[in-house]
């Protein structure tokens, strides 16, 4: 059990991925909580060096300084370890690390970066078919999280998206059930 990352910590992190990152990579906290959820609900295990390149879009990036290289492998493990540590502790309380923005309403859940971390992680997981009584269950996280789905989401109200954060919540916890009661 690795120690959880403090604020400090996941700001850093934060920073090596903006720095580090292209036009491929995950670039905030939102999507790398996504894609490691992703990645811990999986039915088989990813090694790190299967997803570490993934999350910098590709390939691991040319680090200007050694101290960054460890820092960022070493964050990124332990960032790795603490989703999937929260996950298996109580998967009925997890809750994705989504953003947040101000509207004139008040607060707004912004859930496509996590929902585009989660369904790429699914992906460098290769994650099989579900059956169809999960097959939903992914949807309503893929609503949010693939490109196919923005003339979509454009079109529904900030409402009807923010209606959906629950279902988004509730996939991720059926879904970490399902895959490992399949494990």
């Amino acid at each position: 059990m690795l120690p959880t990352l403090t604020d400090k910590e996941l700001d850093r992190l934060e920073d090596l991925l903006i720095t580090y990152g292209n036009d491929y990579s995950v670039l905030n906290l939102a999507e790398l909580n996504g894609f490691f959820t992703a990645l811990a609900s999986s039915p088989s295990t990813v090694q790190p060096g299967e997803w570490l390149p993934a999350v910098a879009g590709g390939s691991v990036p040319k680090f200007k300084k050694p101290a960054h290289e460890e820092a960022y492998t070493a964050l990124m493990l332990r960032y790795a370890s603490q989703v999937a540590e929260q996950l298996e502790e109580d998967v009925d309380h997890f809750v994705p690390l989504f953003e947040e923005t101000e509207s004139e309403q008040g607060p707004v859940t912004v859930m496509e970066e996590w929902c585009f971390g989660y369904m790429r992680g699914t992906q460098v997981a290769a994650w099989p078919a579900l059956p169809a009584a999960q097959d939903p269950l992914l949807r309503a996280i893929s609503l949010h999280g693939l490109e196919d789905n923005i003339e979509l989401l454009d079109q529904m109200s900030e409402q009807d998206i923010q209606a959906c954060v629950p279902q988004v919540i509730d996939a991720v916890r059926k879904l970490y059930a399902f895959q490992h009661s399949a494990r």
